[in-house]
């Protein structure tokens, strides 16, 4: 295998992937260069925007630390107290700090006995509530109706852990609008938004109310905390470019998304400083390319268009008189336009010579079947004549009978050289033919006859032997069938199923059934004559009385012409 077998075909294509490849080191280099700068810069404007996004959420962040400081403490003394205690140290902890406006601690049952409030509380039918007690570590959340203070709080809970294991959760509750007020006013563009593990959001620089349209759009927040430690560039709910950071705010708790508007400041290296240093490789390609795509269509493709052009006219068959001129060639492609042009000469006077020995062949063989037909017709009258002279009506059947053989063999070579293909017969034509034929020879016959044939090509071989098969059989269907009046009409049928198969049948009313011989009707040449047809037909034939009416019925497989050395 070589090189040239992996390259793509086109012409042009090859140049620029050719091109491509010489100026390829230079062009590594300057973006080699580029990429080292930009990634520096990115990685202190990452720092940057990581640093003030976590500095800007401080005092919300040392206000949920408070807030879990103090639930871990509860959680560490409720088990060892009554009720009684554990609401008095409740109220306690919210009682030391103005932050705080309810505690309590629910267990895995959902009834709450120690709280601020000092009485039973039932939360276990609460939505969520089996999601919220099975979490075994803290947990920061936002209820904007809280179930005992009514108001919009943000929930920090600890779990209280046993010796059987999980045995519920402490809570405190801060109000929202404090957690809101710690988040802080936007600076510089600069908007904060703390959210949970399970992507609920906390607050925001905006509150609440304004809290979409700055975050950024197409992901979920939950997602968002698999990106921490991250600053993207993405555009934002509202349709704005922005650059995002994402930071902890509380370890696998609380998470915080920084939202900048995208400024030289901040949107990585100066766009064109990135661009200068590759703008040098980058001309050099282009014109480089542009000289050698112009030079290659000038010199080569124009030509070649021009060759092919003559090519596919030549192929569909157009023989121009002048020769193909090709515009200021190159001496390559000036010998191969003479070599085109010997070519179709060439090509076209032999083309001239084929089609005038085929014509004279055709001529030929049209004058070989009519004078094969002249021939036929003129023993067709000798027997007529000797016919007359016979004393016998014996010797008048019999010379009858050979007449009508040598009639129908006629009445094909006929049928051959009147058709436009002298090489084959058309089924349904040459059938109607054999009908006719065998009708007007027993002018006396009243029989009327019915035929339903289609239509495929018949080569000589086996249309000969069908051809007579036929006669013969409406000859047996004529003389064994009902004359009576009112009597089925004499039916012809050829059918063609799959596969080149075709089937004859010809049906006949019967007249006096103990004159048909088992094996089929007619006299005992009749059915040797059918035998013999049916064999070279390679067909297999059925026939029998059904009911009223005598079925002889054939089934061949059409075959291509066969030649003697070929049947050899």
């Amino acid at each position: 295998m070589t090189i040239a077998q992996f390259l793509p075909k086109r012409l042009i294509t090859r140049l620029v992937l050719l091109m491509t490849l010489a100026l390829l080191p230079l062009g590594l280099i300057s973006i080699w260069q580029t990429r080292v700068v930009v990634q520096e810069a990115e990685a202190v404007s990452r720092a940057a925007l990581l640093a003030q996004t976590k500095e800007a959420a401080d005092q919300e962040r040392r206000l949920v630390q408070q807030a879990l400081g103090a639930a871990e403490s509860l959680a560490s003394i409720v088990t060892s107290l009554d009720d009684t205690q554990c609401n008095a140290a409740m109220q306690n902890m919210v009682r030391s700090s103005p932050i705080y406006i309810f505690a309590g601690f629910l267990p895995r049952n959902g009834i709450m006995t120690c709280s601020t409030n000092g009485a039973p509380i039932d939360l276990s039918q609460m939505p969520d509530f089996e999601t919220a007690i099975q979490r075994e570590g803290p947990f920061v959340e936002v209820n904007l109706q809280g179930a005992v203070t009514g108001r919009p709080v943000v929930i920090v809970s600890q779990p209280v852990q046993g010796p059987a294991g999980l045995l519920g959760r402490v809570s405190i509750s801060i109000p929202h609008t404090l957690a809101l007020e710690t988040a802080g006013t936007e600076m510089m563009g600069l908007k904060v938004a703390s959210f949970n593990s399970e992507g609920d959001l906390i607050a925001a620089t905006l509150g609440s109310d304004d809290n979409d349209g700055y975050l950024p759009a197409n992901m979920d927040l939950k997602d968002l905390a698999l990106r921490t430690g991250e600053t993207f560039r993405s555009k934002s709910r509202d349709g704005r470019d922005r650059l995002f950071a994402v930071a902890p705010l509380v370890e696998d708790t609380l998470f915080l998304v920084g939202s900048w508007p995208v400024s030289p400041t901040f949107g990585g290296s100066n766009g064109l400083s990135s661009i200068v240093p590759i703008l040098f490789p980058a001309l050099m390609w282009l014109t480089g390319l542009g000289v050698a795509v112009l030079g290659v269509q000038h010199l080569v493709l124009r030509h070649l268009r021009e060759l092919r052009s003559g090519m596919r006219q030549f192929a569909l068959g157009t023989r121009e008189p002048t020769p193909l001129d090709l515009d200021n060639p190159p001496q390559e492609f000036e010998e191969a336009q003479r070599a085109f042009n010997r070519m179709t000469l060439i090509l076209s006077e032999a083309e001239a010579r084929q089609e005038t020995d085929l014509r004279d062949k055709e001529v030929l063989l049209r004058e070989v079947h009519h004078r094969v037909k002249n021939n036929l017709q003129l023993i067709a009258s000798i027997m007529n004549m000797q016919m007359r002279r016979a004393t016998t009506t014996e010797a008048k059947q019999l010379l009858s009978g050979l007449q009508q053989r040598v009639r129908g063999l006629a009445m094909l070579h006929r049928t051959l050289y009147t058709t436009t293909d002298v090489t084959t017969i058309d089924s349904e034509d040459l059938i109607n033919t054999v009908v006719a034929d065998a009708s007007n020879l027993i002018p006396d016959h009243q029989m009327e006859v019915e035929t339903d044939l289609v239509s495929f090509p018949l080569y000589p071989d086996q249309a000969v032997p069908l051809s007579m098969m036929i006669a013969e059989a409406l000859t047996n269907a004529f003389k064994y069938s009902s004359s009576a009046e009112g009597a089925d009409p004499v039916r012809v049928v050829l059918e063609e199923h799959g596969n080149n198969v075709a089937r004859l049948m010809i049906t006949n009313p019967v007249g006096d059934p103990d004159a048909i011989q088992p094996d089929g009707p007619g006299d005992g040449l009749g059915s040797q004559l059918l035998k013999a047809f049916i064999r070279q037909l390679d067909g297999t034939a059925h026939s029998g009385v059904r009911g009223d009416q005598f079925v002889f019925e054939i089934t061949f497989e059409r075959r291509n012409f066969e030649s003697d050395a070929d049947a050899a």
